[in-house]
């Protein structure tokens, strides 16, 4: 679990920094990713592009928790947002690269 837990991190700090090439070689070629805001969506490009297509937020910082293991998955809660806390769990495949991706409202 240690190396989910690096890669978590590591998934974390990138995305905070918009490093998006960076971020896509943590994800696995058939990632989903989900959020209440977006729903649904399948497939690395689909995903890359979504996260390029956020905008950026000055003087927002997002400050995640310690993530912790469940089961296979990696779960870290965030802070810093208008709307409260979100809920980031990460899952992910037999290589370490993540292929799910669910950020829900709340701690």
């Amino acid at each position: 679990m240690a190396d989910r837990m690096e890669v978590a991190k590591q998934f974390m700090a990138l995305s905070a920094d918009r490093k998006f090439d960076e971020v896509g070689a943590l994800l696995a070629d058939d990632v989903v990713a989900s959020n209440p805001m977006t729903g649904a969506v399948s497939g690395k490009d689909a995903v890359m592009a979504g996260m390029r297509s956020q905008p950026e937020m000055p003087g927002m910082t997002i400050t995640w928790s310690d993530p912790s293991a469940e089961g296979d998955t990696v779960s870290s809660v965030g802070s810093g947002l208008p709307f409260g806390p979100i809920k980031m769990t990460l899952a992910f495949n037999a290589d370490h690269k993540i292929n799910k991706i669910d950020i829900g409202m709340g701690g």
